[in-house]
Order: structure tokens, then sequence, then C-alpha cells
């Protein structure tokens, strides 16, 4: 069975459609409320939250190593966030970054194209 979240090819660029189709669709799903799990649509301030963190890491001058620590961080900040507010981050979005995270490895390409992939996902995010 394919992995739902299947982001990057073998020269480790972007698999276009995550910036595209898929981000739009998965955009959508994280804004509204999965009644069955009780948990509420993220917010697109916790989404834009989640970006800059992203962001921030790429633009650090630090070396590789720690940046890709940072990167490992974001699942378990992520995580904590939805162990403490389990209502408000869905757990399709605690899969995705923790999918992402570990899909990146240590490749500063994938790195940077999940940063696109996060953007587009922010882009596509439904206004309330």
């Amino acid at each position: 069975m394919p992995n739902q979240f299947d982001f990057f090819n073998e020269d480790d660029s972007v698999k276009l459609e995550w910036v595209s189709d898929k981000a739009e669709k998965f955009a959508k799903n994280l804004s509204y409320p999965n009644n069955t799990a009780r948990e509420k649509g993220i917010s697109s301030s916790q989404l834009r939250n989640f970006y800059n963190e992203f962001l921030r890491i790429r633009d650090l001058p630090k070396g590789k190593e720690e940046k890709f620590a940072l990167i490992k961080l974001l699942y378990a900040k992520i995580k904590y966030k939805k162990t403490s507010r389990p209502n408000e981050i869905k757990t399709d979005f605690v899969n995705f970054i923790k999918e992402l995270v570990n899909q990146i490895g240590t490749s500063e390409k994938r790195f940077n194209n999940a940063c696109l992939i996060m953007e587009a996902i922010v882009g596509y995010f439904p206004k309330k």
C-alpha cells in the first residue's frame, strides 16, 4: 500500500502534487472538524506558527547538525501540542509532520522543499 504522505522524488525534489492538488486537499481537511475523533479543525494561526518554525530553522546560520536536530524536534513539538490540547490539533497533522520529518532525514534539499510544501498548505488553507 503506498504511503499517503510520499513527498519527494528519488533526486530529493518535491513531488509537484504536494505543492498543488494534494496540498490543497490536505489544507481543506485540516480546516474542518473531525467529529468522530472530536477534533476541531486546526486554526490558521496554529498552522502559520508551525510554518514559521520551518522558516526559522531554514534561515538559521548554524551548522547542518544543529539544523537537523531542530528539524527532528518539529515532530516533538507537534506531538506535545497534540498531547496538551488533543482536540485542537488534528491527528492527520501530527502524522503529516511525522512523515515529513522522517522523509527529510538529513537532506538539506528535502528540507527546503518541505518548506515549499508547508507554504502551499498555508496558501491553500481556507479562509474562515
